[in-house]
C-alpha cells in the first residue's frame, strides 16, 4: 500500500447538477453535529501499505452515500519495511494511480481530490523527495496522517450507532499499522498508534502458506510484543474496522449477519487458516489471494487485542478512515485537520441524544 503526505487538502465544492451523478437519499445516518450542510461529491484517496483507495460519496456532512470505491495495489508496506524507503518505481505507481483517480472523480462529480498517506509514508526515508515528485498542478501532495489523525478519522467515519454510555476501543488494522482510540463518556477520545499491521507481521515472521503450529506461535508472541504499551482502562466494547476485520468475517459466514465476532467465532477461522492454503482461502471465501495470504498475522492482532481490554467480543463496522475523511471534508473543507478532534467530539455528543 502506500502512505501519504501531510500538506493541505483539497476542498470539495459543491457540484453542478449537470455534472454531479443522482444522488439517492442518503441511507447512512452520520455522525457530527446535528445540522447538515447542503450535500456535495467528496472525493478522498488513501495511500496505505497494501493499496491506494479511491473513495467518492455523496455527504452533507451528516450522512453519506458511496458513489464508487475502488483500489490499486502497491505494496509500500513491503518495500518501507524492506530498507525504509518507497523509490522511485513505487512512487510512479502511485503518481499513476493518483492520476487516474483524479479523473475518475472529476467525472463522478467531484471538483477536488483529498489525498492522505499513512504508516509507509510515516517511515520513509525518502518521504520528502516522494511528495514533490507527488506534487502536480492537479493534485496537492498527500498530507502524511499522524497517528492520532488516523484514528479520529476512523472514529469519524463509523457507519452504526455504538452505545456512547460505555467505555469503547475503536481499532483499525491496517498493513503497516494498528491505530486505537479509547472512548469514554464526556471525554476527548484518546488515540494510539501502534507500529505493528498485518502485512508488517507477515515480514517480521513470513510464516509458511498455511502458517504452522510454531509460526502460528510466532504471530502471537510477535503481536503481543507490539502491543504491549497499548495501555487501555477497563474497556466493555472493541469496534474493528478496516480490510482486515472484514474479510475475517466471510471465514465464519454466521458473523456476517451480526457483525460480531464471539472468541469461538476467531478460533474457527483460526482452524480454517491452519487447514487451507491462502489460494484455496481466496477460491472458497471470494478474497484476493493477497489479502487472504495476511489474514493469519491479522487473527492474531485480534486475539492480541482482546488480551489488552475486557471485551469479550469484537463488532466489526463498515467505516473506517475513508469514510471518516469525507465526513471532516463534508464539514470543515480546508480546515478539516485543524477541526478534527471538535468534529468528533460533536460526532459523539449527537449521536448519544
Amino acid at each position: 500500500m502506500v502512505a501519504g503526505k501531510r500538506l493541505r487538502s483539497v476542498h470539495a465544492a459543491r457540484p453542478s447538477l449537470a455534472t454531479a451523478p443522482a444522488t439517492p437519499k442518503p441511507r447512512r445516518s452520520r455522525v457530527g453535529s446535528s445540522q447538515a450542510g447542503i450535500p456535495r461529491v467528496c472525493a478522498v484517496v488513501d495511500i496505505g501499505s497494501n493499496s491506494t483507495h479511491l473513495y467518492v460519496a455523496v455527504s452533507d456532512g451528516v450522512r453519506q452515500e458511496v458513489i464508487a470505491d475502488e483500489s490499486m495495489p502497491i505494496e509500500l508496506g513491503r518495500l518501507v519495511e524492506q530498507d525504509r524507503t518507497i523509490g522511485r518505481k513505487a512512487t510512479t505507481a502511485i503518481s499513476d494511480a493518483l492520476a487516474a483517480f483524479r479523473t475518475r472523480a472529476s467525472v463522478l462529480g467531484a471538483d477536488e481530490l483529498f489525498v492522505v498517506a499513512t504508516e509507509p509514508f510515516r517511515r520513509a526515508r525518502d518521504q520528502e523527495s516522494v511528495l514533490r515528485a507527488l506534487r502536480t498542478p492537479k493534485i496537492n501532495a498527500p498530507i502524511v496522517l499522524t497517528h492520532e489523525e488516523e484514528g479520529l478519522l476512523t472514529v469519524l467515519g463509523l457507519h452504526h450507532g455504538h452505545d456512547h454510555s460505555v467505555p469503547q476501543l475503536v481499532v483499525d488494522i491496517g498493513g503497516g499499522s494498528t491505530e486505537a482510540v479509547e472512548l469514554h463518556p464526556g471525554e476527548m477520545p484518546r488515540a494510539i498508534g501502534v507500529s505493528i499491521g498485518s502485512a508488517r507481521l507477515l515480514a517480521r515472521v513470513s510464516y509458511q502458506d498455511p502458517p504452522r503450529p510454531r509460526e502460528w506461535q510466532e504471530l502471537r508472541r510477535h503481536a503481543q510484543i507490539a502491543l504491549a504499551d497499548l495501555t487501555v482502562a477497563d474497556v466493555h466494547r472493541l469496534i474493528l474496522v478496516g480490510g482486515t476485520a472484514t474479510r475475517l468475517l466471510k471465514l465464519v459466514p454466521a458473523t456476517l449477519i451480526s457483525r460480531t465476532i464471539e472468541r469461538e467465532d476467531l478460533a474457527a477461522m483460526g482452524e480454517r487458516l491452519v487447514a487451507l492454503t491462502a489460494k484455496e482461502v481466496a477460491e472458497r471465501f471470494a478474497i484476493s489471494q493477497r489479502r487472504a495470504r495476511l489474514l493469519p498475522a491479522g487473527i492474531a492482532i485480534v486475539e492480541a487485542l482482546l488480551q489488552r481490554t475486557t471485551a469479550r467480543q469484537v463488532t466489526v463496522d463498515r467505516g473506517g478512515i475513508r469514510e471518516g475523511l469525507v465526513v471532516a471534508v463534508a464539514r470543515a473543507g480546508h480546515g478539516w485537520r485543524e477541526a478534527l478532534p471538535t468534529l468528533v467530539m460533536e460526532t459523539r455528543a449527537s449521536s448519544s441524544r
